[in-house]
């Protein structure tokens, strides 16, 4: 009879070990959707592969597989997204992001709750960020992509930096100690490549996303150009727009440069009938306008002994002539001394 006693005393307290383990052991997240292979290892060490709607209990390890990614919600109104090779655990109002990446929305705004890797502590509310760490080289990253977000060493939580939305911090141990770096502003284009990396996503949260940005004065078109096409792009205010020194409709704006087509070259001879051709007509040197034509004169003759002259006239020149003394030589050079003295 005391043995009996002894028994069920024993069974007794083993019942309450059970129910105070069962209590103990109190759900943190809930699995919302899941791709791929994700497993969940238990606080007891259980492994098993998730699937929608299951319970995560305190202390948790959820590791993503290879083509997979998994969107678990807490009871604090926050969103988990993870992606291939990330691996985060789960504990009251806190996760630990041990590998990989995530990508936490927070519609809590009276709890506070925690992000943590092995360098990095994120204190968070209402917001939304991405956080990556490397487990190589053990360095965090955070960018934030709504909100404001905590950050600071989880060895120094003293030293801590706000990081607002459209800006990123990084805390790596080989730089400054291992404190987070001064935030940075994040480009558009770096923002929607770390979005992009979490490709299954509820159709909810993709409608959500935030969307490029486009020039507002240029019209989006629909169908790209094709290769060696010239498009030409409007201001989006004036229909057919012309340059301000152009008078008159000369100028005119396609929207597209139209290809003309070929003609194909046939070998057939042409032949006209009933059509003389026109000779070409040779064009005469042109003559400046300055210059005139130039008249050249007749050369005159040379005048000679057939010269018409009055006979009479010749006839007495020619009897004077030799009437004439003749000097000579001597009296041609006395005369020259006379005229000299």
């Amino acid at each position: 009879m005391k043995t009996f006693h002894t028994k069920l005393k024993s069974s007794f307290f083993l019942s309450l070990t059970f129910l105070a383990a069962t209590a103990w052991a109190k759900p943190v997240a809930q699995v919302v959707e899941v791709k791929g292979q994700v497993f969940v290892v238990t606080a007891d060490g259980k492994t098993k592969t998730l699937k929608v709607n299951d319970h995560l209990e305190d202390k948790s390890e959820v590791m993503v597989g290879e083509d997979g990614d998994i969107t678990l919600n807490d009871y604090y109104d926050a969103t988990y997204h993870m992606i291939e090779g990330s691996h985060l655990k789960f504990f009251n109002k806190s996760v630990q992001l041990k590998k990989g990446k995530a990508w936490v929305q927070s519609l809590n705004a009276r709890h506070p709750l925690v992000l943590t890797t092995a360098n990095g502590h994120v204190d968070f509310w209402k917001g939304e960020f991405i956080t990556t760490f490397d487990h190589t080289s053990s360095k965090t990253q955070v960018l934030v992509v709504n909100g404001d977000v905590e950050v600071s060493n989880v060895l120094d939580k003293n030293m801590k930096y706000t990081v607002s939305a459209g800006t990123f911090t990084t805390l790596d141990p080989e730089s400054e100690n291992g404190l987070p770096r001064t935030p940075t502003k994040v480009g558009l284009a770096s923002l929607n490549n770390s979005l992009a990396a979490f490709k299954a996503l509820p159709q909810k949260i993709k409608e959500e996303a935030p969307a490029l940005r486009s020039i507002a004065s240029v019209s989006e078109v629909s169908d790209s150009p094709k290769k060696g096409e010239i498009v030409f792009m409007t201001n989006g205010k004036v229909a057919n727009r012309v340059p301000a020194s152009v008078v008159g409709g000369a100028h005119k704006y396609f929207t597209k440069k139209v290809s003309h087509k070929k003609q194909p070259v046939s070998s057939v001879p042409i032949r006209f009938y009933g059509v003389m051709a026109k000779p070409a007509a040779e064009i005469a040197p042109r003559q400046p306008a300055s210059v005139k034509p130039f008249i050249s004169h007749a050369v005159p003759q040379k005048v000679g002994t057939d010269l018409n002259v009055d006979s009479e006239f010749n006839h007495s020149l020619r009897i004077e002539k030799a009437s004439q003394p003749n000097h000579t030589k001597d009296l041609d050079n006395l005369i020259q001394d006379l005229k000299s003295f």
